[in-house]
């Protein structure tokens, strides 16, 4: 566009104000006396001066076109390169979005991903752990209560969670049978406390012990002292404490056994030597209270001399009794003395009278010959003599 207007030139542009031309045609007009030659010598440098204004002009107005077409280049480049950066930033916009959406269907695909494997590893962790579990109960004994199979599971169920279930199999059962055993513990230890309560009863002697499997009263007395005795000793003493208790409660009860045992012995043998006595109720409980007051475990021999010495009393007055009863007859007869005078004359009455008389005065005399005969021994002189003494009293005072 500069170079056409440099070849065309500018046309159709009013023409500019020129001080120069206007200069002198004013200075020509003035004179009124210019020749041609010196006119056309002005107008030729007017010419001169107008051509070179008007290329000064030109480039004046080449210079802006050119400043303005480059401007308008610059702000075409700019909006271009706006626009080109709108779009750039549109398509980036629209990549990173794509890209977002990319790596969000990425990140849940590999989320449901992680899900589906953490639910495979949670089913096949939950059934790893069923199996160690059923393994577990399987493990315990057929005496265990049926409650503790609860206990034992909770055990295991809280070990399985710490455990990894790729470590080594032998390891996982090891562990598992620890964790059993520690739940057994309880169960175990009140296994053998009731073995040393039942143990208890071996200190009797075997004859004293039930050989059924209900005790009889001497077993129940050694396992009712064995659970008192551990019942002091508390909850954490050892269970070589515990035994150690047991067997010395059983102990203790073979000793009363045994005590009990002499004086059942002692009184059985007492009441024996008693019931052999033949001399009658009183006798015998005479001779069963004397006994009795002998300590246990006293021989045989010294048994005897108790029942002798108890029976002496009564023995001595028995056989007084009986020579006093012999001795009696001497009454009748010394009745019959006395009466039978030499004149013929009964002073006494008649047999019939004579009779009761002799009758009474031997119920009469009867306890005080008794009486003279256990405190003194006499022969049948010595005690017709009595008798005789007696009788002659006694009939002083009927007279």
């Amino acid at each position: 566009m500069i170079e056409k207007l440099r070849k065309d030139g500018l046309r159709g542009f009013p023409r500019p104000y020129d001080p120069i031309a206007s200069s002198i045609e004013h200075e020509a007009s003035s004179s009124g006396a210019t020749s041609g030659a010196g006119l056309t010598a002005q107008r030729e440098r007017v010419e001169q001066k107008r051509g070179e204004l008007e290329e000064m002009r030109v480039n004046r107005d080449l210079r802006q076109l050119r400043d303005q077409e480059r401007q308008e280049k610059a702000e075409r480049r700019a909006a271009a390169a706006a626009e080109q950066q709108a779009q750039a930033e549109e398509r980036a916009q629209a990549q990173r979005q794509t890209q977002q959406l990319r790596l969000e269907e990425a990140r849940q695909a590999e989320a449901r991903e992680q899900a589906a494997r953490e639910a495979e590893a949670g089913h096949r962790r939950r059934q790893w752990e069923a199996c160690w579990v059923d393994y577990a109960l399987k493990l315990l004994p057929s005496s265990v209560p049926h409650d503790l199979e609860l206990e034992v599971h909770q055990a295991v169920a809280e070990l399985l969670p710490k455990l990894d279930a790729y470590q080594p199999e032998q390891l996982t059962q090891r562990l598992i049978q620890a964790a059993i055993d520690k739940a057994l513990q309880p169960w175990h230890r009140r296994m053998e406390i009731e073995k040393f309560i039942e143990q208890a009863r071996k200190q009797l002697p075997v004859h004293v012990r039930s050989w059924s499997s209900i005790p009889n009263e001497w077993d129940a007395r050694a396992m009712r002292a064995a659970t008192d005795a551990i019942a002091q000793l508390g909850d954490e003493a050892p269970l070589a404490e515990i035994r150690a208790a047991a067997v010395e409660a059983g102990n203790k009860v073979r000793a009363e056994y045994e005590a009990w045992k002499a004086g059942e012995d002692h009184r059985q043998a007492c009441e024996q030597m008693a019931q052999w006595v033949c001399d009658g109720d009183e006798v015998r409980e005479a001779v069963r209270q004397a006994l009795e007051k002998l300590p246990v475990g006293v021989t045989r021999a010294k048994m005897e001399n108790a029942r002798d010495a108890a029976l002496a009393p009564f023995r001595a007055a028995t056989k007084a009794a009986t020579d006093a009863d012999r001795y009696l007859q001497r009454v009748s007869e010394y009745i019959e003395v006395v009466g039978n005078e030499e004149t013929g004359e009964w002073d006494l009455g008649d047999w019939f009278k004579r009779y009761p008389l002799a009758e009474k005065l031997k119920a009469k005399l009867r306890p005080v010959l008794i009486q003279e005969l256990l405190e003194e021994t006499m022969d049948v002189d010595e005690a017709h003599e009595f008798i005789e003494e007696w009788l002659d009293r006694e009939l002083e005072w009927e007279d």
